[in-house]
């Protein structure tokens, strides 16, 4: 293990070493149980001087054994370092030490501001490209939205669509259309219920009546082609005494349309001048065609629902299809001049209608 000669390697040295490290290996058995027995106690200071003595011995045996590498003193460290390259490798390192500036506070703030700025200059970057980037996923999901064309007045037809339908129902001789009025009647029935709540009222019970009326329709379409031809197969059937018509029947059905059209029609007709207020003409109205027609019960919840009419206004802009603040001067004038020409197609279907009853007695003026 250790090797200590003096002078050139011989034969002779060689023994005398490897002598010499036989001696040296038992004497280090030999203390090792030594000091496992004193281990809380000073150490063997002769031997651990005896050890250091073999390892300046192997160093020196090195140096005249390897002339071209440098000389080394005590110790030698096993690993292949020295005493003296330590000493270089520490002096270099407190003189690189040493060579550096010592950071007093100033230079600290002044690391902290770059540091800060740095941050600041990173976040400014990063929330710009944030933005860039939401800003063209907005604009890829407007293009890729379909196409809509803004909502005005003109695109709304139920309006247009009662007028137009109503218009066709007389005939050249005064007669009415049935398939033609059950068709008006029904798209007038989708017009109010798109108004809104206060006629809701007004559309249920025109509901009602509307399909009792087209039930006899369908059943003889050919034999109910005119109004007149429709009460007169009904009344053949004997199902009415009188004037007392029987509910559910065709005419009890058509009665109480022609009844809910007439107090629209004046109720339509207040829209035309802006200083009636809809819930004093919705009164009016009532009272002068359905009141004599209902008994208390019915007419305390027509009265209450009535009472609930909004502002002129709100009827005007829910007739054309636009909100309240899409409201202007040209949609008011269109949907004026609209309801002007439904309530003059109905002056005239209404006074037929009315004759068809009382010439066949079937005018029933019973309270409900």
């Amino acid at each position: 293990m250790f090797v200590c000669v003096s002078g050139p390697r011989t034969p002779a040295r060689v023994i005398e070493s490897c002598i010499f490290a036989e001696s040296a290996i038992g004497i280090f058995r030999i203390q090792i149980p030594y000091l496992r027995m004193r281990r809380h106690r000073a150490l063997n200071i002769p031997f651990l001087l005896l050890l250091c003595r073999i390892g300046e011995c192997i160093a020196s045996e090195s140096a005249i054994s390897q002339p071209n590498r440098p000389s080394t003193t005590f110790p030698y460290f096993l690993r292949g370092g020295s005493t003296a390259t330590a000493t270089v490798t520490r002096t270099k390192t407190r003189q690189r030490q040493r060579s550096k500036p010592r950071r007093g506070p100033q230079e600290f703030v002044v690391g902290v501001q770059r540091l800060t700025t740095k941050f600041q200059n990173d976040a400014s970057r990063q929330w710009t490209n944030l933005q860039a980037n939401a800003k063209r996923e907005w604009d890829q999901f407007l293009a890729d939205l379909p196409r809509i064309r803004p909502h005005t007045f003109q695109s709304h037809s139920k309006l247009d669509e009662v007028c137009k339908s109503f218009s066709s129902v007389l005939t050249n001789n005064n007669g009415i259309d049935t398939a033609q009025l059950l068709k008006a009647c029904r798209a007038h029935l989708a017009f109010i219920k798109s108004a809104g709540s206060s006629l809701r009222l007004v559309a249920k019970d025109l509901e009602g009546n509307l399909a009792k009326a087209e039930k006899l329709f369908h059943k003889s379409p050919e034999a109910c082609r005119h109004l007149s031809t429709l009460l007169e197969l009904e009344r053949s059937t004997g199902i009415h005494q009188g004037n007392v018509l029987k509910d559910p029947s065709a005419a009890i059905g058509l009665l109480w349309i022609r009844r809910s059209l007439a107090f629209q029609a004046d109720l339509y007709a207040s829209f035309l001048e802006s200083g009636i207020h809809p819930r004093d003409a919705a009164m009016s109205s009532y009272t002068k065609h359905l009141r004599p027609y209902h008994g208390w019960a019915l007419s305390k919840l027509f009265s209450a629902s009535l009472s609930q009419m909004p502002e002129r206004e709100a009827f005007i802009a829910k007739f054309g299809g636009v909100d309240m603040d899409e409201l202007t001067e040209e949609c008011d004038a269109d949907v004026k001049r609209k309801l002007k020409t439904l309530v003059d197609a109905w002056d005239p279907l209404l006074s037929c209608w009315k004759e068809d009853f009382e010439r066949m007695g079937l005018e029933d003026t019973r309270k409900v």
